[in-house]
């Protein structure tokens, strides 16, 4: 054995790494340790200060399954415990989903030391609470041993702690991540308010590709958008602060904003090469029956199943048009930016009741607009419901949906005849939504066509919900047309009889046309999520083979490679000991970055009194965010973090959540209110609060941390305002 860790030093790795570093390998020796192994049932990492935020009244333990290996080379995001110092109080649990793990032993046919985790331990927590304040214990005495705050490896073995290794903290605080960016850039919401991870390289890749514009840059996995590019287009002086705001959506006053004659031509020129662009296309989808996207399906499935198309003909194909003369309903990307016009129309709606009905009730623009009919993400929801109205009436189908744990129902309904009615309906489902899942825009997030235990984990949800989230539906149509007929009651004491009817008309006309571009907007994005999904399949395709051929290692590694490394893979330029550096290099940046919260702004100093006071309190227990549905609900704060993992929100809860996309819809159906850590008025979180009626505040930073489950808190989504209250 002692032989064999000599011959290594000439491994292909070994070589390979001195020939890229210019080492001579007649100069290099090696020394081999002998000692004991700890066969780690798990491994972790604890920091006795807090390493992102520098707060050393904070401990931090992060921990996984079986030996550190797998943490140490970014296969697998770990468990995260965060201690108080002070009395060691458990502040924050988050448990990941975790995949892979390198078992103590290996068996004699294994091809690579990474094994898969078994489905009902990848989402159990690997340390209980107490042993994670040991372990806190622990590293705390290893910092006054040493006199300074300590990262300290660790192996959990029969009920023991081994303390591995401990070593000063190399870095303290939130780094500067932007230090080298040159030039002025502000975080595009519309992306960044549906993850907030950074993207990996292949999806910042596609992202690019589709956005491929001097506007639009990526800043280490996160979009942002060019100040510089955007005034240019713009026929007004403004300055940097301003802009930024206005960007970035901040719930602040409207900025100065003064003519510049001087720019109206480039202004000029823009508009019109636009409108030559894009204007038959908005006028196109100006007035579309409800199902003109649904040959899309047809498009995705041709697309997906012929081989001799990639990863980037698939994205060409089915975000955009794969002929010229397409049906419009093909051309779904296009679609979704065309249905932007919503937010403009809803402005002018809210100017028409401000004007003629001053004294209606705050939120009668959003009322107006709101209904769930035939918003495919509500029918999602709603789909799900139906799902467990049928688990309930089938004993032994709620029996296996309570009792087993989501990743394993499966199997176990199939095994039983009488669950058949059920395991068809939900067949039926996700024929229909499996391209949806949690994080959808991040061609690396599995959907649930893959994986449908996030959906059976939100069935079980539902079966302990006795009232029926459609009779909260019934009531918001019903206070809509109390609405409406209350603003006819005040327009008709107008003293002539043309003003009042052709008032009520356009009233009426401009909310209706709100509701249509806002459901067109939701309902593109389910079928361009269908288009990310037919990428992903063709990316899985080429990893299968190139893990065929020895070229890849392990799953997930081809979403840490550029497109133009993954196709040099296919073409046999690269091979596996070419990209393994690249690819563990990228794992863990994209593990510390996803610790870290991206700056809103790059190179724009923002005035303390104009900035936005975002999720900072004003008396301890009250936060401000951003209005994105009206009205006010108190109630009982349940933090969910991932809902393939935090499952249970109960009738009437408020959901606080880091963000939202399409897969969280089924959660609105049973929440009273919502607070959410990035968001806007337009975010899917806004837009599907306001459809069930229920307040809403997002772009709430921290909030997940801030707010904690059990809190007793007040929503007040007219203000913006979230306030703990007990």
């Amino acid at each position: 054995m002692v032989k064999h860790c000599w011959s290594s030093l000439f491994s292909p790795e070994a070589v390979s790494y001195r020939s890229t570093q210019g080492m001579d390998h007649a100069d290099v020796l090696m020394a081999v340790v002998i000692q004991e192994m700890i066969p780690s049932e798990v491994s972790g990492v604890t920091f006795t200060a807090n390493p992102v935020t520098g707060s050393r009244e904070e401990i931090v333990t992060e921990s996984s399954w079986g030996m550190g290996a797998a943490i140490v080379d970014g296969r697998v995001t770990p468990d995260h415990y965060l201690f108080e110092r002070k009395g060691l109080r458990l502040k924050e649990k988050r448990i990941a989903e975790k995949k892979f793990m390198v078992p103590p032993r290996l068996s004699e046919d294994a091809v690579t030391r990474l094994h898969e985790v078994p489905h009902d331990m990848r989402h159990k927590e690997t340390l209980s609470e107490e042993q994670a304040r040991v372990i806190a214990g622990l590293a705390i005495r290893a910092e006054e041993h040493f006199g300074n705050p300590q990262d300290i490896e660790w192996a959990l073995f029969d009920g023991s702690f081994y303390m591995l290794q401990s070593r000063p903290i190399t870095i303290m605080g939130q780094e500067d991540i932007t230090a080298d960016i040159e030039g002025q850039y502000v975080i595009f919401k519309p992306l960044l308010e549906n993850f907030t991870a950074p993207l990996t390289p292949i999806t910042q890749d596609m992202i690019s590709l589709i956005f491929a514009s001097p506007m639009f840059r990526m800043v280490k996995g996160w979009p942002y958008i060019s100040l510089k590019h955007f005034r240019d287009i713009l026929p007004f002086k403004v300055s940097d602060e301003d802009l930024a705001q206005l960007l970035y959506g901040w719930d602040t006053k409207k900025p100065v904003m003064k003519l510049s004659l001087s720019r109206l031509p480039l202004t000029g020129l823009f508009l019109f090469f636009s409108y030559l662009a894009f204007g038959p296309f908005f006028a196109r989808t100006r007035r579309m029956p409800v199902g003109f996207m649904d040959r899309y399906r047809y498009l995705a499935r041709k697309v997906g199943q012929d081989r001799r198309i990639g990863p980037f003909k698939t994205m060409v194909r089915t975000l955009f048009w794969s002929r010229f003369f397409d049906p419009v309903g093909n051309q779904v990307a296009m679609v979704n930016l065309a249905s932007g016009r919503y937010m403009f129309r809803m402005e002018d709606l809210k100017y028409l009741l401000r004007r003629w009905t001053p004294d209606v009730r705050e939120d009668a623009a959003s009322l107006l607009c709101s209904g769930t009919e035939n918003v495919l993400s509500v029918e999602m929801g709603r789909g799900i419901w139906a799902l467990a109205k049928t688990a309930k009436q089938i004993p032994k189908v709620r029996e296996i949906l309570e009792k087993h744990k989501p990743d394993r129902v499966l199997n176990k309904l199939e095994s039983q005849p009488e669950a058949r009615p059920f395991v068809e309906q939900l067949n039926r489902f996700v024929d229909v939504n499996g391209h949806r899942g949690l994080k959808e825009l991040e061609i690396a997030s599995p959907r649930w066509e893959e994986d449908i235990s996030p959906v059976l984990g939100m069935i079980r949800n539902y079966l302990l919900v006795e009232s029926d989230p459609e009779e909260h539906e019934r009531q918001v149509n019903q206070t809509r047309r109390e609405l409406e007929a209350e603003i006819r009651s005040r327009l008709e004491k107008c003293p002539l009889e043309k003003p009042f009817r052709w008032r009520y008309r356009l009233i009426k006309y401009t909310a209706k046309r709100t509701r249509y571009f806002a459901r067109q907007r939701e309902n593109s994005r389910f079928y361009h999520i269908m288009g990310f999904y037919s990428i992903r399949k063709k990316i899985l395709q080429v990893e299968a083979d190139m893990m065929a051929r020895g070229r890849l290692k392990c799953k997930g590694d081809i979403f840490f490679l550029h497109l133009p490394e993954m196709e040099k893979l296919q073409e046999g330029k690269l091979g596996w000991l070419d990209v393994e550096d690249r690819i563990r290099e990228r794992r863990m940046e994209h593990i510390r970055l996803s610790k870290m919260v991206p700056p809103k702004c790059i190179g724009v100093k923002l005035s303390v009194k104009e900035r936005p006071e975002g999720a900072e309190p004003e008396d301890g227990n009250t936060f401000r965010g951003q209005a994105a549905s009206p009205g006010k609900y108190e109630g009982v704060a349940r933090v969910i973090l991932d809902p393939s993992i935090d499952l249970e929100l109960k009738p009437g809860e408020i959901l606080i959540a880091p963000y939202t996309d399409p897969a969280w819809t089924p959660l609105f159906l049973t929440a009273g209110a919502a607070a959410i850590e990035v968001g806007s008025y337009l975010s899917h979180a806004g837009t599907v609060a306001r459809e069930f009626g229920m307040p809403c505040v997002v772009d709430l930073p921290d909030c997940t941390r801030n707010i904690q489950s059990g809190h007793r808190v007040l929503v007040d989504g007219n203000r913006g305002l979230v306030r703990i209250l007990a």
